[in-house]
């Protein structure tokens, strides 16, 4: 695998986890308009607008809920298969793939967590990206 790929992959993991956030805001965001929506008894045959609006927005719930499903099951895929190959990386470089690409955290936050330089951080964090690329 050359470097540009293992950098693929090993970001994929954490574009999935921003996926299934957004998701799951607006999963939030659709349940709150089901709290707020309320029904008008009428004597018509027909529903009332209302009742479309609810409808449409349980529907909406479902789907939302079943595409977020869909997105963790590829998460954790992608979690352990990315995992397993970070396992088999020696340390230093196994840590710092792990707090850069599965706790997400930024290369700023990464220099000190290790107590390290930014710079000095870029390097080692490209470093890894290569041992993982070997493997």
């Amino acid at each position: 695998m050359i470097e540009k790929e293992a950098k693929k992959e090993l970001y994929s993991y954490l574009h999935s986890k921003k996926l299934e956030e957004r998701k799951l805001e607006q999963i939030e965001e659709t349940k709150t308009k089901l709290t707020k929506t309320t029904t008008i008894l009428s004597d018509m045959p027909k529903g009332t607008p209302e009742n479309d609006k609810m409808s449409k927005n349980i529907a909406r719930l479902l789907d939302l809920i079943g595409e977020h499903i869909k997105i963790m099951e590829e998460e954790e895929e992608n979690l352990i298969r990315i995992t397993k190959k970070i396992n088999q990386v020696e340390q230093p470089y196994k840590n710092i793939l792990e707090l850069r690409f599965v706790q997400g955290l930024k290369i700023e936050e990464v220099s000190v967590e290790l107590n390290k330089e930014y710079r000095y951080t870029k390097k080692l964090i490209r470093k890894a990206i290569q041992k993982y690329a070997e493997i």
